[in-house]
């Protein structure tokens, strides 16, 4: 498995972030929780251009300033009513640009709300979404 992956680093991936929609390019995965079997991202977009969706109440901004982050360059915000889980494999860790984690605080305070968001609210069913190892590979082929 990958020892190596944290809690708090960020993947860069492609994902199926719906049953049946894929993303067109890579999009940053906040690693949420790990465990043998598989390891729980939370998607992360940037705010640029994007300001509209912050009024959405599954949607929590992360300034990426204040302190300065080094996995994050510019204000995002994270999308909490997705639950995607991926196979733990080792290769994963081959799809960071960084082994740095997001700030203790503004972590703690995401994965809080994180929690909060996944248990009090219903999360539709097409968008619990579990990709293995082999659809990551294929969608993500390291060239």
């Amino acid at each position: 498995m990958s020892e190596d992956l944290k809690v708090g680093q960020i993947l860069w991936l492609k994902v199926r972030y719906q049953i049946d929609k894929v993303s067109d390019v890579k999009h940053p995965m906040l690693i949420a929780e790990i465990n043998d079997e598989y390891i729980e991202v939370i998607a992360i977009d940037k705010t640029a251009g994007k300001l509209q969706n912050l009024y959405y109440p599954y949607n929590r901004y992360i300034n990426s300033d204040d302190p300065k982050e080094t996995v994050l360059y510019e204000d995002s915000y994270a999308q909490l009513n997705t639950k995607l889980t991926i196979e733990n494999f080792v290769d994963l860790k081959k799809y960071r640009k960084t082994k740095d984690l997001l700030s203790k605080t503004k972590l703690d305070e995401l994965l809080n709300d994180y929690k909060d968001y996944q248990n009090n609210n219903r999360i539709k069913e097409e968008r619990i979404v579990h990709m293995t190892k082999y659809e990551v590979l294929e969608l993500n082929e390291i060239s």
